[in-house]
């Protein structure tokens, strides 16, 4: 097994409700087909919940009080078992939004890295905070987030075309068939249409990469998802015209970056001064050959002031203000990934199957849920620590 990096200070244990814990477990864990099963998952989120440290099957083992036994059985449970976790994660999300209607969802990427190559998926990948290419494992969390918090609904591992093309890697990490490479941008938005094929459709709010920008938005307006995507301050658009209904026929103005847009629009030399959001009522096409068909009502947005915007968004009716609120959300994102999720255990599975990755996280996520709904009934979360 290869062993997880540090990313930070080590993972303390949450306190939650026990009744909340055990209602919830009996309702996502009702698609398991075998009572042990179900107990199984029950004692495996206790564990995410209560054990110090990272969240190894060893460490887990010990904190319900067993040994190597235990240990293996742990491990049996994610990574060789056969119950389903797409069920787990619908039931979950029913569950969640019956408790906190969101106001979007929110597309967080997790990157793990690595100091081996046996995981499932890692590869080499740039580093930005470390100025170098590294072993990580990418993934794509979805977050149902509403107001200042929120907690994840759907989880996408991103597979590398080397992986994807080498029938032994696939087979050592038991890969299903119809798993195939993709892009980030790829992996982000099949993340969300998992989740928009039986809920209720929320806004996504995405920062991606500035090279991914193009092909998310396109991706989404094909799928009839709304949208709030973190352009890139590079991204060269174009304004079509101050009144496109009255010139159809008018041509594009020179390409310039949105940057460089937001900053004439709002009448400043830099567009780095905080402030109102600039609504950009001028419609918008990308100024690259793969140009977004059918996207002349688009809106240019600088976000909040404290992010990397600018964003576009195709909620042209929407009020400014309530944009801008949206693109906070990202920050509750962050937030809940790093002083919940990730003290879970999100970036500490060990094993080196796919499905043994999609159900440890998908536990993590039925842990992270349980204390939200233990906030949410008043009792001890995160905060009163």
């Amino acid at each position: 097994m290869d062993n997880v990096l540090p990313t930070g200070p080590p993972h303390r244990p949450i306190s939650v409700d026990a009744p909340v814990l055990a209602d919830l477990c009996a309702t996502v864990f009702a698609s398991l087909p075998r009572s042990d099963q179900r107990e199984r998952a029950h004692g495996y989120v206790r564990a995410l919940l209560t054990t110090e440290g990272r969240k190894t099957f060893r460490n887990m083992a010990r904190g319900l009080g067993g040994g190597t036994t235990l240990e293996q059985r742990l491990h049996h449970f994610v990574s060789c078992s056969t119950w389903d976790w797409a069920p787990v994660r619908r039931a979950l999300s029913t569950v969640m939004d019956e408790a906190a209607a969101p106001d979007a969802w929110v597309l967080r990427p997790v990157v793990v890295p690595k100091d081996g190559n046996g995981s499932v998926g890692v590869h080499r990948r740039y580093a930005p905070d470390q100025g170098r290419m590294v072993n990580v494992q990418y993934a794509v969390g979805l977050w149902s987030a509403t107001g200042d918090t929120c907690h994840p609904l759907n989880w996408r591992l991103l597979l590398p075309r080397t992986w994807a093309d080498d029938p032994e890697l696939r087979d050592r990490g038991s890969i299903p068939p119809s798993v195939r490479a993709e892009t980030p941008g790829e992996c982000a938005v099949r993340a969300c249409l998992e989740v928009a094929a039986d809920r209720p459709v929320r806004p996504v709010v995405a920062a991606v990469d500035e090279a991914e920008a193009i092909g998310v938005i396109q991706q989404l307006r094909s799928a009839g998802l709304p949208f709030l995507v973190r352009a890139g301050r590079g991204v060269p658009l174009a304004v079509v015209g101050r009144n496109p209904g009255r010139n159809p026929g008018r041509a594009p103005a020179r390409p310039a970056s949105a940057r460089r847009l937001l900053a004439t629009a709002r009448g400043l030399a830099s567009a780095d001064a905080p402030g109102p959001a600039v609504r950009v009522r001028s419609a918008l096409r990308a100024a690259r050959p793969d140009s977004l068909p059918g996207a002349d009502d688009l809106l240019l947005l600088g976000g909040d002031g404290t992010d990397d915007g600018p964003w576009l968004t195709d909620m042209a009716d929407t009020p400014v203000s309530r944009l801008t609120a949206l693109t906070a959300l990202t920050r509750a994102a962050d937030h809940g990934l790093e002083h919940v999720t990730g003290r879970l255990g999100i970036r500490d599975f060990t094993g080196r199957t796919f499905a043994g990755w999609h159900r440890h996280t998908t536990l993590v996520s039925v842990a992270h849920c349980a204390v939200r709904l233990t906030e949410l009934t008043g009792g001890r979360g995160p905060a009163g620590r």
